[in-house]
């Protein structure tokens, strides 16, 4: 008889994964896959880049958010440079859009995002990121030379100051980023420099007119602050500015025609 030969037992080992080392994992891919493909050939994944990928998730900012706040940065570096210019090599020059975007969402309520973020009392529905992402679309469609060139001179500015750096200085630079942006003072600086750029490009008889309007807009019923009456003259002016030219000026839900408000 011949005996049966029993079935070699196999040591069945449970392995488990801890979510939040996953979800980290997969964050992190993310963020370097979508690096890669930005950068094209040649281009490594520097432990840097996975420390700095590290802290964004710390933030709570999630895979998706984080990678248009990547693509919107280099469209917005290739719209001003050319598509063939060289782009940062590094993750640290995105970090102040990735930074922003991460209080704007703390700002809109999510409480997964850093505590230490503050939270204003009314939140804006743009970052100065998005709004750099739209003035490069109206910047393209206008053939304007004045607003071309203040569109530019704007595109510029915002960039600049949501960088913390000037933007054109070399991309391969380190960047040490700071604290983003106050936007609704932001956006109140461009609209002023967008307002006296526009200004000083009327001839002077188009500078008469503009005084004309002023003196004829009377002022509503009752006392008003210096700084209330400051801030009419400046939304008069706008309106009146763009009849003549047709322009948009930022607002914290995205570019407006100063006539709408």
């Amino acid at each position: 008889m011949v005996a049966q030969t029993q079935p070699q037992m196999r040591l069945r080992v449970q392995t488990t994964v801890d979510p939040d080392e996953a979800a980290w994992r997969d964050y992190v891919l993310t963020v370097e896959n979508c690096f890669l493909e930005i950068r094209g050939r040649g281009v490594q994944w520097a432990e840097t880049d996975r420390t700095r990928a590290s802290a964004w998730y710390a933030l709570g900012l999630p895979a998706g958010a984080t990678v248009r706040v990547l693509q919107a940065r280099v469209e917005a570096w290739r719209f001003r440079h050319g598509q063939n210019a060289r782009l940062p090599m590094n993750l640290a020059w995105y970090e102040p859009a990735v930074l922003e975007h991460a209080k704007h969402l703390r700002q809109l309520g999510s409480a997964e995002l850093d505590p230490l973020l503050e939270t204003p009392t009314e939140a804006p529905s743009m970052t100065v990121t998005l709004l750099v992402a739209e003035l490069s679309g109206l910047l393209a469609a206008t053939q304007h030379q004045i607003l071309q060139h203040v569109y530019g001179k704007t595109f510029d500015w915002l960039d600049a100051a949501l960088q913390g750096a000037r933007p054109d200085e070399d991309p391969q630079a380190q960047v040490e980023p700071g604290t983003p942006p106050d936007f609704a003072a932001l956006v109140e600086k461009c609209r002023a420099r967008m307002t006296k750029l526009l200004v000083s490009a009327l001839d002077d008889h188009a500078q008469a007119e503009l005084q004309q309007f002023l003196a004829t807009e009377q002022s509503p019923g009752g006392a008003l602050s210096a700084k209330a009456r400051k801030l009419r003259q400046e939304r008069l002016t706008e309106r009146w500015l763009a009849g003549h030219f047709g322009h948009h000026v930022p607002t914290q839900s995205g570019w407006r025609d100063p006539r709408d408000a």
